[in-house]
């Protein structure tokens, strides 16, 4: 025990101690790195320090959740750089120093504070998850990142954590997923959240279609999220586009540059990933139900989601029946008939502007906003509606708190008018475009 306190009164004077208080003080170890050890074959992580406001301090050992760790096949045009998994709220283990510890020396000059820092949230999230057909259960609500800004999304993604937000939807097109990789990696670090508490969203996105090229896609996602496996992976598209530097090339005339890769050979290659522990789910964006089905038909591991626009003007009702016929989640994007896309014409209608939207806000005391996300949970789809704004942030996550009536979810779905927004039309020549068909 005199080494220990030797051991731990050197900490102290080198003024490696921050402290925090409410019925407990927790100690962290600022700039101290991740540090493991070998426990009868288990590898473990030192978690945190806690003391009570008098005088025992206890250290604790908890099991790091990583996914598989079967070789990974490195590609021919992405550096091969260790995916290395962000630092989780962690203090080094002292040399030969059991599990469990107490130290009687109390710490001295402490001062007792009143309340716990601003970014300090034990309140856990409200919103209820589903399970997919994989076993692997997914929040039923997230932050989209969509059309986010680098340089916002990264404070807007560590605010939602700090909110309670659990689940991100990224994609290599959005350009931002570096920024959001450095929020996540920071929130985890600083002790907001563990990894194995998130659900991240990634997608495919149409330059990677061929099944040579699919993995190197993955890895330059996990590369600028700065992790070693995503939670879901995603066919963004069903076109492939011209491989390349470019995300959208273009000829000389302004026409995109497709490629007709058949989808169904790009998904056998996400199956792979699964196989390589490169993400732990796969599925679909923007697919319809002809198209979902000849991947079924040849599928080892079948998709779990399909993601698609759906809002009360768009409410895919066949769609869902299908999708739930087959276990088939179905992801819900632009959820509040996306307000803010760049495309957007002064005749089209705005979804939040509805008079029977507003109407049921006001009865339920609440946002357009908030009625349009509680709307396709109680539907049972998922729903990512985007946002960079704090307060925004903040009301869209308030959802779980009421419940629309049956006859308030009738008279939304009847405000169906098949309108889509996001419909890429500048391909909608291309054989496998996914919006011809009915559903």
């Amino acid at each position: 025990m005199r080494k220990i306190n030797t051991i731990l009164c050197k900490f102290t004077n080198k003024n490696w101690f921050r402290y925090y208080s409410g019925e407990y003080r927790i100690f962290h170890f600022p700039g101290i790195s991740k540090a493991k050890e070998e426990n009868n074959g288990v590898e473990t992580v030192m978690s945190k320090i806690q003391l009570p406001s008098s005088k025992a301090c206890v250290v604790l050992t908890e099991k790091i959740d990583e996914p598989s760790k079967k070789s990974r096949t490195p590609t021919k045009n992405v550096a091969n750089t260790i995916l290395k998994e962000p630092q989780e709220c962690t203090v080094e283990k002292v040399e030969n120093m059991p599990e469990k510890v107490k130290c009687l020396r109390p710490v001295p000059r402490l001062k007792p504070v009143t309340k716990l820092p601003a970014e300090y949230n034990p309140k856990p999230p409200e919103i209820p998850a589903i399970k997919l057909r994989d076993g692997y259960m997914m929040p039923m609500f997230g932050l989209g990142t969509w059309g986010s800004a680098p340089e916002k999304v990264e404070a807007a993604v560590k605010h939602a954590i700090k909110v309670g937000y659990r689940m991100f939807d990224c994609a290599h097109v959005y350009e931002n997923e570096k920024a959001v990789g450095k929020a996540i990696n920071k929130s985890i670090e600083e002790c907001l959240v563990k990894r194995k508490n998130l659900f991240i969203t990634s997608k495919l996105w149409n330059t990677y279609h061929h099944p040579d090229l699919v993995l190197e896609g993955c890895r330059r996602t996990l590369d600028d999220l700065n992790l070693s496996y995503l939670n879901l992976y995603l066919i963004h598209w069903p076109m492939g586009y011209k491989a390349g530097n470019e995300l959208i090339p273009y000829d000389a005339c302004g026409r995109v540059l497709t490629t007709r890769v058949d989808y169904v050979e790009t998904w056998k290659a996400m199956e792979k990933l699964v196989e390589s522990g490169y993400t732990r789910s796969i599925g679909v964006s923007n697919f319809n139900k002809n198209q979902i089905e000849r991947i079924w038909k040849v599928a080892k591991i079948r998709p779990v989601v399909n993601q698609v626009e759906c809002h009360p003007y768009l409410t895919q009702q066949r769609l869902m029946a299908f999708l739930k016929e087959k276990g088939i989640v179905l992801v819900a994007y632009s959820p509040l008939g996306a307000p803010a896309r760049p495309w957007v014409k002064s005749e089209d209608p705005p979804v939040l502007e509805d008079n029977l939207i507003k109407t049921i806000a006001f009865s339920h005391g609440r946002t357009p906003a908030q009625i349009c996300i509680r709307y396709q949970i109680q539907r049972g789809n998922v729903v990512i509606p985007k946002s960079v704004t704090p307060s925004r942030i903040e009301s869209n996550f308030d959802v779980a708190s009421f419940e629309l009536t049956g006859q308030e979810m009738k008279m939304l779905d009847n405000l169906d008018r098949k309108l889509r927004l996001v419909a890429l039309e500048s391909v909608s020549n291309h054989p496998h475009y996914p919006f011809h068909d009915a559903f």
